[in-house]
């Protein structure tokens, strides 16, 4: 995944893979550490969303956030997201995502 990001798409401001790698871990690790954790893979897929996706910006006549949700929906198809990826949290409590426009969320302890 993260090969064909760094090739496909281009943050506003370019960034190396461990940098987005450290990103994901520092996201996951204060997560965990805070909040009783029952499935970690929409955890996982959210800090990849974010520490990864988070950066990207329409440039040179391409929305590459678009491309990028895009890439995620088909990537992490079983989590079959409505939208664009960023339009998501995870709910922690019930492992799964929830639309940030729900009006549900409960900002969880990093």
């Amino acid at each position: 995944m993260l090969k064909h990001c760094v090739k496909n798409f281009k943050h506003v401001v370019p960034q190396v893979q461990i940098a987005m790698v450290i990103s994901i871990c520092k996201l996951l690790e204060n997560i965990l550490a805070n909040n009783d954790v029952k499935n970690l893979d929409p955890v996982f897929v959210f800090a990849c969303i974010w520490c990864i996706g988070g950066g990207y910006i329409e440039k040179e006549g391409r929305d590459f956030k678009k491309d990028f949700s895009g890439y995620c929906k088909e990537f992490f198809k079983h989590h079959r997201f409505k939208g664009s990826v960023f339009e998501f949290f995870v709910d922690i409590e019930n492992s799964k995502f929830e639309e940030w426009s729900g009006g549900k969320m409960k900002v969880p302890d990093v």
